[in-house]
């Protein structure tokens, strides 16, 4: 049970965190679009905060794969408590 548990929390971790650091670009290309579609491109915002937001969604992708590590790691030390909390459970 502790095993896929595990499993469980390894594929959510890592399937949201592969989700948010693809995502992580689209702020650049939002931004590279906004910039080619003016008149002057000289004239305007450098949209500096979108490459300070790309970076935040990659450091805050892998936080998240951090955090499932711990997570895991934490069942897995935890795994006999947690295993015997539903074993007094009957179905009637």
């Amino acid at each position: 049970m502790i095993f896929l548990a595990s499993q469980f929390l390894f594929i959510l971790f890592g399937l949201i965190g592969l989700i948010i650091w693809s995502y992580s670009d689209m702020p650049l290309v939002m931004r590279e679009i906004a910039i080619n579609t003016r008149k002057a491109g000289e004239h305007g915002s450098a949209y500096t905060l979108m490459k300070v937001l790309s970076v935040c969604l990659k450091i805050f992708a892998a936080l998240l794969w951090v955090g499932g590590i711990v997570a895991i790691i934490a069942l897995n030390f935890a795994g006999t408590p947690l295993g015997n909390l539903f074993q007094g459970v009957s179905a009637p």
